[in-house]
Order: structure tokens, then sequence, then C-alpha cells
């Protein structure tokens, strides 16, 4: 109505009967077009096929009910049940594939669509095919599917997505045929029978043949890689139990614990899931992964979680990760904030990293800064970060600097790691320097030989 007023207004009434004709020609020449579009997809529905099938076990878990040489052309119920009414194969609406070229559909052989997976100009396509490729995988014709892989040079992220489904779906079977393998497929078959089977993948590594036993820690690494992607509190679990025992690697294992948890959670809730964790090394190295990407994303929250623990050894390493980021863009409050920290590891290593920076960015500020700070403990921190970080570009400078420390053992130090960037960078300089230096004869001939 309000359309017709407006048309009324400003045209003749001949001319409203020729826009009212126009407008009802467009409609009936949409609806047909709407009409079509409804035919394709109904018709592409109905000719839509599916993979192998995959059953469910009594235990809840997906298993497989059968498989042939090529896709199979029905789908199981526990599939169907994944997917509602979707049915796997029907892509007709896809707007990439009617870009880039349609999938190797249901009907079609491993061999075509493998082809398609690695071969295709096209990466969009690559990807789309080689998730259906996976989708594909079956107990039965996983090695069928790995020759095809190693015949066309599947890339590393396909070789180990496919050797992770693998595993996930066959579990010893892929293991065993992963452990006399040529190739590395080892890692990410045990990473996906991990995940997919938790207690299986434990047992095999604790009844390890002796002749891998070398690859035990790599194992290790690779389970509880798994179980972070399926139940974080079990890797959480074996790790500590695994730094009770004396493992070495417990603390990389823990920075594995730690990424996959900063994947899942934001870096607020991955800080609260590190301050469960008993107090110790373990708990620091979980902070001080956490503690990077807390700071990026929010230096000032991150500085006030960590600086609960800023008594604690063990939250050394997060504290000089966070002041080291906040530094970046705002060094004076990164320095303050660390300058009202109780004295200890962190505050230590969070000012020598903050000054070994800042000296790079702006050294007549950091230097303004040095000279207003009092003598102490903290002062000499810093300096010593600054002259170490300095010396490669100003040595005679830094020097100065480091003489400054009133802690003789730090001032030894941080003389004796300037001289070392001194005589890198002016060799003849450095040994004049030596001579008058007053350093121990031990100290001097470390720098001369080059040995940090």
């Amino acid at each position: 109505m309000t359309n017709d007023l407006v048309i009324l207004c400003g045209c003749r009434m001949g001319k409203l009967v020729y826009v009212r004709r126009e407008m009802k020609k467009a409609v009936m020449i949409h609806g047909c077009w709407a009409l079509a579009v409804i035919a394709a997809f109904s018709l592409g529905w109905r000719r839509g096929g599916s993979v192998s099938g995959v059953s469910a076990d009594a235990s809840g878990r997906p298993g497989v009910s059968r498989s042939t040489g090529s896709l199979g052309e029905s789908e199981s119920e526990a599939f169907r049940g994944r997917n509602g009414n979707r049915n796997n194969d029907n892509r007709a609406s896809s707007q990439l594939e009617g870009l880039f070229g349609k999938i190797v559909s249901g009907s079609g052989s491993l061999e075509s669509l493998a082809a398609q997976a690695l071969k295709d100009p096209n990466p969009i396509t690559r990807r789309l095919a080689f998730s259906r490729l996976l989708e594909a995988l079956t107990p039965e014709n996983a090695e069928e599917i790995r020759s095809q892989l190693v015949a066309l040079g599947a890339d590393d992220d396909q070789w180990r997505d496919f050797h992770y489904s693998w595993g996930a779906i066959s579990g010893k079977v892929a293991f065993d045929h992963a452990a006399k393998s040529q190739e590395r497929d080892l890692a990410a078959t045990m990473t996906g029978w991990a995940a997919a089977n938790p207690g299986a993948a434990l047992t095999m590594l604790g009844n390890l043949p002796a002749e891998m036993e070398g690859q035990r820690d790599e194992l290790t690494a690779s389970i509880v890689r798994g179980l972070t992607h399926t139940d974080a509190s079990m890797a959480t679990d074996l790790v500590l139990r695994l730094g009770q025992e004396g493992n070495d690697r417990a603390a990389e294992l823990m920075q594995i614990v730690a990424k996959e948890s900063l994947r899942s959670k934001e870096a607020e809730q991955a800080s609260q899931w590190a301050e469960t964790l008993p107090d110790g090394p373990l708990k620091g190295t979980a902070m001080g992964q956490i503690a990077e990407s807390y700071a990026r994303k929010d230096p000032l929250a991150a500085a006030r979680w960590a600086g609960r623990f800023a008594d604690k050894d063990y939250a050394a390493g997060a504290i000089e990760q966070i002041s080291g980021h906040w530094a970046k863009n705002d060094p004076v409050a990164a320095v303050g904030w660390l300058e009202s920290l109780p004295a200890g590891g962190g505050q230590t290593q969070g000012l020598r990293g903050v000054f070994g920076d800042w000296e790079d960015s702006d050294p007549a500020a950091a230097g303004r800064y040095l000279l207003a700070m009092p003598q102490s403990a903290q002062r000499d921190s810093a300096i010593s970060g600054f002259a170490t970080g300095y010396a490669w570009q100003n040595p005679q400078v830094a020097i100065a600097w480091a003489q400054d420390i009133q802690n003789p053992t730090l001032r030894e130090s941080s003389l004796t790691r300037a001289g070392h960037a001194y005589f890198r960078v002016d060799p003849n300089g450095a040994r004049t320097w030596i001579e008058t230096s007053g350093l121990p004869a031990e100290a001097q001939q470390q720098i001369l030989s080059g040995q940090r």
C-alpha cells in the first residue's frame, strides 16, 4: 500500500500499471527459480550414498560393522545417530564444491578419493577429499588407504591424521604395523590409540617389548597427548605420577598438558586448572606455559594471578613470562609490578628479563629508570639484565653499568657475560680491558676462550 502511494505521488497512472506488471513478472520468474532449486536439492538428497558403516559396541565406543574396497553404500545406526538425518555423501549444497569441483562421491573407489585428496591442484578440494577419506576409514581398509598415501606422497599433516585415526579405530593392530614400518608413524598411532582407548594404550606401554625400550619416552609423550584430547584429568594424573617417580621428562609432559588445556579453555580457566596442581616444579611448569598466553591477552589480569604465588620458587617462570610480555608495551608498568612483589626468584628473573629487552627498544629510558632506583638487590638484578643485553651494542657502557652492581657475585658474573659479548664484538678491545678488569683468572680465561 505504501509503495503504491509513493508511485502515485511521483508518476502518472500509466506508469503505475507498468510498474505493477513488471513486479508481477519478477515474482513469477523468481518463483520458477525457487522451484528449480528445491527440485535439484530433493534429487541430490535422494541420490546421496554413504561411507562404510560404523557401529557401536557394548561399551558405547564406535566400532565397524562392515567395509569394502570402495566406500560403503549404506550407513549404520550409530553413524546415523551421530549425524542425524544428514546423509554423509550429500554435498550437493556445498558452495565450495560448486566453486572448486565435486568431491568423489560414495560410489567412487578409495583410489580415486585418495588421488583427489593428495593430488588435486586446489588445496580446499584436497582437504575436503581427505576428510571424506578419513570418514571411510575402517580396520579392514586401513592398510589399503595407507598404501595409497605412501604411493601418492602424503604430506606430514595427512600422514599424522591418518595414523591418529587408524590408531583410534584399530588400536594394537595399527600399533604393531607402525612399530615395524620404516616411516615415522608410531607416535601419531599411539596418540590416536590413547585418545580412543587409554587403558589399552597404557597397558601396551607397561608391557613394551625390549626392542622398543628406547622409544619409551616418545610413546609416553604420545599417550599423554592423546589423553589430553579426551580426558585431561587422566593426563594430568599420569604426569604427576611420573614426576613423583622421578621421570626426568615429566616437565616436558606437563607442558603438553598445559598447551592442550589452553587449546580448549580460556587462559583464565587454564590458570584455575594450574592452581589445583600440587605445589612444586610441575605446577611451575604449567603456570609458566599458561602465563605466556594469559599475558598476551590481559597482562594486568595475568599479573594479579601470578602475583599471588610470587613468594613461591615454582612461580618464577610465570612471573618472568608475564613481565616480559607486559614490558613490550609498557616497561615502566611491568617494572613497577615486579618491584612490588616480594623478593624471590620471580622478581629477580623478571627484572633481568625486562631490562635485558628494554635496552633494545629504548636504552636511554632504561638507563634513566636504573639511575632513579635506590641501591638494592632489585637494582642489581635490573642492571645485570641491562648490562648483559646492552654489551652487544655498546660493551664499554654495559661494563660501566655492571661495575655498579653491589653484590660481588652478581657483579662478577655480569661482567663476565658482558666481557664475552665484548670479545665477540671487538676482540682487541676486550683483551685490553680484561688486563685491568680485576676479574679472576678463571673468568678472564672463560671470556678469552669464547665460553659463556
